[in-house]
């Protein structure tokens, strides 16, 4: 099912899906084109906008928003990633849309001079955050490219063609 003219900042309860008009896993269009899926949050989860999400959960449900983790173990290769679009924060058992395709901002926290258009996007040292590198990396983030120079410890302008880990 896709949808067109969805509101992609909202953040919604179990008890707002219960009426079956949006599942998990729709795919929807806001008016600029943007391609977005709708996710449950998982467990554990509190998730703010720009934060980059794995689309499978560590029990491999499909369309299962969590944060793309430093500490733990890695998704692996050809796992769907996404951006949080949320105007709060989403917490576990809620549901938002996370954006896959278009124009979005992202969380950059690690210092570095190579957050500009065209380098190598990896995740970065704290969770939910990505950066740019000039090196080639063993793990790194198809699909997503520095739009505009990003500085640390703000939301940088990123372009999103369906993204996910690449494979090794």
């Amino acid at each position: 099912m896709q949808l067109v003219g969805i509101k992609p900042n909202e953040v919604f309860a179990g008890t707002d899906t219960a009426t079956g008009k949006v599942n998990v896993g729709t795919r929807g269009y806001d008016h600029l084109g943007k391609e977005y899926i709708f996710c449950l949050v998982a467990a554990s989860q509190n998730l703010v906008s720009g934060n980059l999400v794995s689309l499978i959960s560590s029990t491999g449900s499909l369309y299962t928003a969590t944060i793309y983790a430093t500490g733990g173990p890695a998704p692996g290769p050809g796992t769907p990633l996404g951006v949080c679009v949320a105007s709060i924060t989403a917490s576990a058992s809620s549901y938002i849309w996370v954006q896959v395709f278009g124009s979005c901002g992202v969380s950059i926290t690690d210092a570095t001079a190579s957050n500009l258009p065209n380098h190598v996007v990896v995740p970065a040292s704290v969770s939910g955050a990505v950066r740019g590198t000039i090196a080639t990396a063993s793990s790194f983030i198809e699909g997503m490219v520095f739009s505009a120079s990003a500085t640390t410890g703000a939301t940088g302008a990123m372009f999103l063609t369906y993204p996910r880990i690449s494979p090794a």
